[in-house]
């Protein structure tokens, strides 16, 4: 450990790339049941958009590796992308005949995992 690293920022610089694969799983579950188990075509659409999504916290995941150069920055962009597509996605269900818990559900997951993802962002240092 050296002087100008503290130890929260070692361990959220550590569990950046895996909070973003638990991201991406919790994100891709949901899409994955929206797309496949939904009978309206509007919710079918918000799931094919939270599968893109999971996919960006794929590469986020990749991108924000151990001794990867600028992974801060590529989280926070990422953690705002998500953040725009859960929003996109929650937008795009309100045609079908979701309730106010769906929407909240298909634009909340995301929105929560970019919270999460950004603050751990945040909290690192490259």
């Amino acid at each position: 450990m050296t002087a100008t690293t503290t130890t929260p920022a070692r361990w959220a610089r550590a569990a950046l790339p895996w909070s973003w694969l638990a991201s991406a799983a919790v994100v891709g579950v949901l899409g994955y049941l929206l797309a496949a188990v939904s009978d309206w075509p509007d919710e079918r659409t918000a799931g094919g958009l939270l599968l893109g999504v999971a996919v960006l916290g794929l590469v986020a995941a990749a991108l924000t590796r151990r001794g990867t150069p600028q992974a801060r920055r590529s989280s926070l962009i990422a953690s705002a992308a998500v953040a725009v597509g859960g929003l996109a996605a929650g937008v795009v269900a309100t045609g079908g005949p979701a309730g106010a818990g769906d929407l909240g559900l298909v634009a909340g997951v995301p929105l929560v995992c970019a919270g999460v993802t950004a603050l751990l962002a945040l909290r690192a240092r490259s």
